[in-house]
């Protein structure tokens, strides 16, 4: 039995037999995820889905990442629903036009957070076992992805790149041990996962400048790997 809900084909429409078009983009917070998505949607021009738009603290998003970071006993589970119903909506928008789409993280992987937050006592297992039926009924509405890309990044490299983008308080708020323990977690669901094909990429020490911007060598290498799994290729 799979330990993650989201990994298991039964919960899917058809079992998971039919995809979706959807290149999901993921990894831990500060892998270049963004980055990544954003290259891609532009590559090869198809509409982006955002895990939080970069307006600053005004969004409702960002001030629940706030509070969170704050207390995140208190607030884990409500944050985590929130995530869950966005990305639900989005990707039920993206199968409505039956076109392709990029995903900046998703529904597939928003367990992994909630996971990580009844492990470290953050969350109360009766609200994780509310979260995990809520999250399996959306599944039952929706296909599994088209690709995933995995951003593999060391804890370093993600804590370096969040404090250069300074999002609101999130540099100084979020844990190191609370990203190791993410890690572990992505790690563990990245194993797990096989609703698609899977592409895990290196973007440590090299691939993106001291802006954020991805070198023309990475560029090329994502285009290259990603290449056989693109509809039409």
């Amino acid at each position: 039995m799979k330990a993650f809900v989201s990994c298991n084909r039964d919960h899917y429409i058809q079992k998971g037999a039919r995809h979706n078009m959807a290149i999901v983009v993921d990894g831990i917070i500060g892998a270049g995820k963004t980055t990544v998505a954003h290259y891609l949607s532009q590559v090869l021009n198809i509409p982006i889905y955002e895990e939080m738009m970069d307006d600053g603290e005004q969004t409702l998003v960002q001030r629940m990442l706030d509070r969170f970071y704050g207390d995140p006993n208190r607030w884990s589970a409500i944050t985590q629903v929130m995530f869950l119903n966005n990305r639900f909506k989005d990707i039920r928008h993206a199968e409505s036009l039956n076109k392709p789409s990029i995903f900046d993280r998703t529904i597939y992987g928003d367990e992994i957070f909630a996971r990580n937050l009844l492990v470290r006592g953050q969350m109360e297992e009766d609200e994780f076992l509310v979260y995990q039926s809520i999250l399996q009924g959306m599944l039952t509405q929706i296909q599994p992805p088209e690709l995933l890309i995995y951003i593999d990044v060391t804890v370093d490299t993600a804590m370096e790149r969040i404090r250069i983008r300074d999002r609101s308080t999130e540099a100084d708020m979020i844990p190191r041990d609370y990203m190791e323990d993410l890690r572990k977690n992505y790690e563990l669901w990245f194993e797990e996962y096989d609703l698609s094909p899977k592409i895990r990429l290196d973007l440590n020490s090299h691939g993106i400048d001291e802006n954020l911007n991805l070198t023309e060598e990475m560029k090329q290498h994502i285009l290259t790997a990603i290449s056989p799994y693109l509809l039409g290729a």
